[in-house]
């Protein structure tokens, strides 16, 4: 998983590497497919084969490991074949098969490669999660490619190992193939949202996106290439569907689809949006027979709902976010937020009634979630600023305007939940909003998005999507435009007789903060302070003498950690907000 915070940085369209790496199978005919994956780079200390090189890849049959050890692990799979300990089979000419588990990814690597094997694939914990692998110890020694997969991918594979040979790719296939053209996630540009409410998109005028990809000839011939989209609405019945023709495309080189460019796919707008998922489907194609077809499609969702506003994409099943993978800063200390934006003109339609989420905690840790507290924000992010590029984007300003507390019931690992806020609040048309969920437990990773990559979105609209944060320090990329994180924010009808709301907004700042801090609250008089520690036991309590909004208090007797700070005011209203004594 990607530890390291990604800083707030211009991200512009701009080429990247031809190179196409691939996990794929090759046979028998039932695994035939391109697989998410991560593998091995020698950048970050491992001394494995650069797939980033065109034509380094390894093609094998698989075998699993067995080091001699006996019982099963958390997961239910053999200890035997996590293979931290010597082989006792051999691997020879083999690529193996090693569960994630306890040891480091490079003393696995290492013990498969004394055995004779020619690459390794490490089958992760975790469903629908691939992360990156550290070197460890032992990884500067290991020469042979080590690719990971997801636990159903890896298990559907060992499966079908026990009915024959099972042969996969591992590599860079550029230039392998004469005639080979694909499509590439990272770049292509997809719905503006995965999840856009029926009340924000009532006709062409309001909800619409560009559409385009870079289309790669990976093959070692000049081709003349097309690309195709095509979007179907939730009844299945073709909506838009035009193609770019005629392409020259010399080998290993590409050409781009987007609408500033000579090649260009018209805007997509209806005239109305009936409610459900519609599906997006970029198809490369060549004027000769591709050699490898499982890379020439793309496809992506939106889906109109009265519910939820996202970057991720509905779960077909659900019809809310589910995440993927999980992620969270690697070198975060206290707390760690995850968070969509919405910014719209037509908002004031809307009130905001909650957060969707998921969460998992690490296998190793053995912590539940099980009555694990997060707590819910809705801010008004109010710093002036334009776009990504613009040196005024910042976090300085956020004014939260709702907030609540959700308690898991239950060991909920890796399901969408949602957490309602105290009080719904109603949405003011073009004021940029931050909804985030947020926790303190360093154990607990918050679900992002393995299906939607929106590198080029960012780069082609230049606005934030799913920033994060980490210790009082916000990231307007969060971990990376390819893995937004899996937040929702609940909507509903905006009710114009929606009472008079009993919260106001409230902040302290600085926060983090030493011995003083600076309380702001909507209002003025005397007001009761009660400030209370992430288990609810009080911790302080004070009376506030408000002017022109603000109070200072003395936190010095408290110790280092998460506090909730309650506000009372004269009139009865209450603000809530988190504060952390460093």
């Amino acid at each position: 998983m990607k530890k390291l915070l990604l800083t707030i940085s211009a991200v512009v369209l701009s080429a990247t590497t031809y190179a196409q790496v691939i996990a794929a199978g090759i046979s028998p005919q039932s695994i035939v497919a391109n697989y998410t994956h991560t593998w091995a780079d020698p950048g970050s200390g491992w001394g494995t084969p650069d797939f980033n090189i065109p034509g380094t890849f390894v093609q094998d049959t698989l075998k699993v490991v067995d080091d001699g050890s006996t019982g099963t692990n958390a997961q239910g799979n053999p200890i035997s074949a996590e293979g931290c300990n010597p082989l006792i089979n051999d691997l020879t000419g083999k690529i193996a098969v090693i569960f994630r588990n306890t040891c480091e990814f490079g003393v696995k690597a290492l013990n498969a490669q004394n055995a004779g094997a020619v690459g390794v694939i490490i089958v992760n914990r975790n469903p629908g999660e691939v992360i990156a692998m550290g070197a460890g110890a032992q990884g500067a020694n290991v020469t042979i490619p080590v690719v990971m997969l997801d636990l159903t991918d890896g298990l559907n594979l060992i499966s079908t190992m026990a009915n024959g040979p099972v042969v996969m790719f591992l590599g860079n296939k550029t230039g392998l193939f004469p005639n080979d053209g694909g499509i590439s996630a990272n770049a292509a540009l997809l719905p503006r949202q995965g999840m856009i409410p029926s009340q924000l998109a009532q006709n062409g005028t309001e909800f619409n996106f560009d559409l385009g990809a870079r289309v790669y000839n990976y093959g070692n011939q000049p081709q003349t290439m097309s690309l195709n989209a095509k979007i179907t609405n939730p009844s299945g019945a073709t909506v838009y569907d035009n193609t770019v023709s005629n392409m020259a495309v010399a080998a290993g080189d590409s050409v781009d689809v987007d609408p500033s460019a000579a090649n260009n796919l018209p805007n997509f707008s209806l005239a109305s949006y009936p409610a459900g998922t519609y599906t997006l489907t970029y198809t490369v194609g060549l004027a000769v027979a591709d050699d490898y077809v499982a890379d020439n499609t793309l496809v992506s969702t939106f889906t109109v709902t009265d519910s939820m506003f996202s970057y991720a994409q509905a779960d077909p099943t659900t019809g809310s976010p589910t995440g993927g993978n999980y992620y969270r800063p690697g070198t975060n200390n206290q707390t760690y937020s995850a968070c969509q934006v919405l910014d719209n003109a037509n908002a004031s339609r809307l009130k905001a009634t909650g957060i969707y989420f998921s969460a998992t905690t690490s296998a190793a840790s053995g912590v539940l979630l099980t009555g694990e507290e997060m707590a819910l924000y809705l801010y008004k992010w109010e710093d002036p600023f334009t776009d990504l590029n613009d040196a005024n984007l910042a976090f300085n300003t956020l004014t939260e305007v709702a907030n609540g507390f959700y308690y898991y019931p239950d060991d909920l690992q890796g399901q969408t939940v949602f957490g309602a806020y105290t009080t719904p609040v109603a949405l003011e048309d073009n004021q940029r909003y931050l909804a985030c969920v947020q926790t303190v437990n360093l154990n607990l990773y918050m679900g992002h998005e393995n299906g939607t990559n929106l590198t080029w979105n960012e780069a082609y609209y230049l606005q934030p999507m799913a920033p994060n944060e980490s210790d009082g320090t916000w990231y307007a990329a969060g971990f990376g435009s390819d893995i937004p994180s899996s937040v929702a924010i609940g909507v509903a009808d905006n009710d114009v007789n929606v009472a008079e709301l009993t919260t106001v907004a409230g902040k302290a700042f600085p926060n983090p903060a030493n011995d003083v801090v600076t309380v702001a609250i909507e209002g003025e008089g005397t007001a009761q302070l009660t400030v209370t520690d992430v288990a609810g036991k009080v911790a302080m309590a004070a009376s506030l003498n408000l002017a022109a909004g603000q109070d200072n208090v003395n936190i010095a007797g408290l110790t280092s950690g998460l506090y909730i700070f309650n506000v009372t005011l004269e009139n009865g209203k209450t603000a809530q907000f988190n504060v952390v004594k460093k």
